[in-house]
């Protein structure tokens, strides 16, 4: 079994870290040891749960879950951003629309000015 050494950068590129992966590992689980590794929020700011998706830096690609890192054409040298994203069916958030008729809404308040 081949390896690979890559270097992993959160979204802002602050953190980072070169690894040393199996070529046969699936993205899905490299992903999930390198969040806890570089210790990434789990959640957003407003609570809702995110999960990371890696896009290579080189070529702009977003890597598949179910690939592996061979099969997604990474190469040792490679650079791999970890992106987040709201998980969809997360924790619920108030939109302004939502409110549209409350009497605090920002909507309300403008009318009585």
């Amino acid at each position: 079994m081949s390896s690979l050494q890559i270097e992993v950068w959160d979204a802002t590129g602050n953190k980072r870290q070169t690894v040393e992966v199996p070529a046969n590992a699936e993205v899905a689980r490299v992903i999930a040891v390198l969040v806890d590794r570089m210790n990434l929020p789990r959640h957003s700011p407003d609570g809702q749960l995110m999960s990371y998706k890696f896009h290579h830096r080189g070529s702009g690609r977003q890597l598949l879950e179910e690939e592996t890192l061979a099969q997604a054409g990474v190469r040792s040298g490679d650079v791999l951003r970890l992106q987040p994203e709201i998980t969809a069916g997360g924790r619920a958030r108030a939109t302004r629309h939502a409110f549209r008729d409350c009497p605090l809404s920002p909507r309300r308040a403008a009318d009585h000015e």
